[in-house]
Parts: C-alpha cells; structure tokens; sequence
C-alpha cells in the first residue's frame, strides 16, 4: 500500500523524485493552490491511471494573484485537503513555502505567451506571468512525464502548453473536462466563496454558454449578436459583472476560421465580488 510522504523543501523532493527515475518510474504530477475538490480528486486519480507515480502539490502562489485582497480572500484548508489527498494514496504530497519554490531568492519572472493577452490575462494583469513562472520552477523541481489539468482553466492550459515548448521540457499535458456539481456548475475553490442564493444564480452560468454553444454551432453568421444576448441573460439572472463573453477558435483563442469543430464560448462573470470563469465546446 502507497504511504503518503509530506515533503516541505526542495531538496528532499529532488532526491525523492530521483530514486524513483533510476527506477524508470513514470511521474505525474497534479499542481494545485489548495483548497481541494472534486475537480482535484479526479486530476489525481487520472494521474494514478496514467503514471507509476504521482505527486501532487499544494502552494498557494502569490505571484498569480492581481490583488492582495483576492489572495487573503482565498478559502485555504490544508487540514481537510491533508485528509482528502490521504485518502487518495498517493506517493507525494509537495507543500512548499516561496524560499522553497525559488531557492535563489530572487524570483525571475517569466513572460507568458501572447495568449495571456485575451480573456482573463486582460483583466488580471500579470496572472499568467505568475502562473508560469511558478510552475516552471515546479516543473523542474518534480521532473514529471505527465501533469495533469482540467479544462476548466483552457486557456492557462494553452499557456502551459506553450510554456513547454518554449523551454523545450519533455512533459506531456493531459486534460480531463471540466467537472461540475449536479446543477452544472463547474467545480472551483471559489465556490466557497458564494453564499446559498449566489450558488442558484451560478449555476446558470454553464447553462448560458451551454445555450450560446448550441446556437453558435447552428448559426455561425450571428456570433456578435450571440454574445450581446449571452451578457443580458447573465445580467438578468443576478451577475453584477461579465468580464467577458467571448466565442473562439479553442486552439489558438481567435476569432480567425471558427468553425463548428473548434468553436468553444467562454466567459468570467462576478456574483458580489466573488469572480468565476468557465468555457464549454458541444
């Protein structure tokens, strides 16, 4: 039986990961900010699926952050995520603090792709650079095959992807769909952030772009007029802020040859000042 191994410093990790290369052990490995759900859990189980050894990690990275406020606000539970990883048994679980993650101090921020541009790289200055500048950092640390996302963060996906290839890094990307609650609402530490009436509200979010998908596919002449009509609803239904609502060409997030096989609509939408984001391809 797997035995879960704490590792708080990046030393230990390192020799951790090493003894397990010269096994020729393929590793996965499940990045995270902490405050664990479902989503998680079936990151990590997918990870035990397609790897002889998985770690995951939980670091709250402030560097991804655009307000100090978003950061403090973040519902963090490392007791109960300790438990839920447990009960998962995995091989290792990685908490390591800044000084760990950037061992020299001085932190080098790396610049992320010209998809951080659109979509939430516009609202939040700076979020993709932090995003990729850890992972970086953790990627190296962690050596892994595989690491694995959901999809409910495409385009941080497509920035990674990118980040990749731009550092020539044998790691391969896997994604699993978006995972969400009964009423369709995606899965997302946020959530917790949302009282009882903003969790009704919430979830008309997926059924708005789920509608706009559909409606996309059939009517690809009228995607400008799909938008506008997506937002009203959005409003309508108690959203205070749409930050976006945009339809794209999924592999290159462009409006440019959007067709019926590439077309996936996201959007970012506030309930009070709790802000979530979801996509969807039919």
């Amino acid at each position: 039986m797997t035995s879960l191994k704490i590792i708080k410093d990046s030393e230990n990790l390192v020799k951790e990961i090493q003894k397990y290369k010269l096994k020729k052990k393929n590793i996965g490995f499940v990045p995270t900010l902490g405050a664990l759900h479902k989503g998680h859990l079936e990151l990590i189980r997918l990870a035990k699926k397609k790897s002889d050894v998985v770690v995951a990690s939980i670091f709250l990275n402030p560097l991804q952050f655009d307000s100090k406020t978003d950061f403090k606000k973040y519902p963090i539970n490392l007791i109960a995520d300790k438990k839920k990883i447990n009960k998962e048994k995995i091989n290792i679980l990685y908490m390591p603090t800044i000084n760990e993650v950037f061992p020299n101090k001085k932190i080098k921020k790396i610049k992320a792709s010209n998809k951080a541009n659109k979509l939430c790289g516009k609202f939040r200055k700076g979020h993709f650079d932090g995003v990729v500048t850890v992972l970086k950092s953790l990627f190296d640390q962690v050596s892994p095959n595989f690491a694995i996302f959901g999809q409910k963060d495409f385009q941080q996906i497509l920035i990674i992807k990118d980040l990749i290839l731009k550092y020539k890094l044998k790691i391969k990307i896997i994604t699993i769909p978006t995972v969400r609650d009964s009423s369709g609402l995606a899965y997302s530490s946020r959530n917790n952030l949302l009282n009882n009436k903003q969790k009704k509200i919430a979830s008309f979010l997926f059924k708005t772009i789920k509608e706009i998908s559909f409606e996309a596919k059939k009517n690809p002449n009228k995607l400008n007029s799909l938008k506008i009509i997506g937002k009203k609803k959005l409003i309508n239904y108690g959203f205070n802020k749409i930050d976006y609502l945009e339809i794209y060409n999924e592999n290159n997030l462009s409006k440019k040859n959007i067709k019926k096989n590439n077309l996936r609509v996201f959007v970012a939408a506030s309930l009070g000042k709790t802000r979530l984001i979801d996509n969807y391809k039919n």
